[in-house]
């Protein structure tokens, strides 16, 4: 794997996050990892020790230029996941329907620019966590489909933005395209869905071959880090089947 010195993961705490901090941490790289929720820190902590930890709101005002100026990352990977009200935008609030614009949308937005404003070093890669959801909508999670397509967008406008600035940095765009299994929002997400198609959650989650995983993406982008240069392509959906260009 390309010799990573110092990362940064965002809502590294479970799922996707926690995997990729646990195998980034278990090669050496000296891992940092940002989420608001102590409990899931402290039980992260407890895996791996070596990890450093932060309980704080990364969308919080000046987070990101602090976070960046203070860790100082090669690798910066922003896996946060807003859990959405699972139920039709008109039984939500403006805030509810809103939610993932103003967490997941707005990190992207505050760290794509700390890492071109400061800017990070050269050679530097940042891995940005869309959605299925802004491929295909999802009617059950208000604004969240819109806000995971935006990020998907913002990590695209970065990448040109990088490169008319002549800075080498990469952003990469990750879309898993399935429920992810045996996470809080790939439950709260299936069980809500299955519901509403009148299926049980069982047969709901069988329309899919193989299931995804959090072990499974992450192992599919770390293969991508391995890579010496940075890949030709920057946008890429994960099945439970494997990884492809976007």
């Amino acid at each position: 794997m390309r010799n990573y010195e110092r990362a940064l993961i965002v809502g590294g705490s479970r799922g996707a996050g926690k995997e990729l901090a646990l195998m980034l941490s278990g090669q050496g790289v000296n891992t940092t990892v940002v989420a608001r929720s102590e409990d899931t820190l402290a039980r992260l902590k407890s895996e791996a020790p070596e990890v450093s930890t932060r309980a704080m709101d990364a969308a919080a005002d000046g987070v990101a230029n602090e976070l960046m100026k203070e860790v100082d990352p090669d690798l910066l990977v922003l896996t946060v996941g807003h859990e959405p009200k699972m139920v039709p935008f008109y039984e939500q609030s403006w805030d509810e329907f809103s939610g993932a614009w103003n967490t997941d949308t707005r990190i992207a937005h505050a760290f794509s620019s700390a890492a071109l404003t400061q800017p990070m070093k050269k050679g530097g890669v940042v891995v940005s966590f869309s959605s299925g959801a802004g491929l295909s909508g999802s009617r059950l999670t208000g604004g969240y489909a819109g806000a995971k397509r935006m990020q998907h967008f913002l990590t695209d406008y970065a990448q040109k933005e990088a490169e008319l600035l002549g800075l080498g940095l990469t952003f990469y765009s990750i879309i898993p395209k399935q429920l992810v299994q045996g996470t809080v929002l790939g439950l709260a997400a299936a069980e809500a869905y299955s519901t509403a198609v009148g299926k049980p959650l069982a047969q709901f989650l069988n329309q899919w071959d193989e299931p995804l995983t959090a072990n499974k993406i992450a192992n599919h982008v770390m293969s991508l880090l391995r890579h010496s240069e940075p890949a030709e392509k920057k946008a890429y959906v994960i099945t439970g089947t494997g990884m492809a260009t976007a």
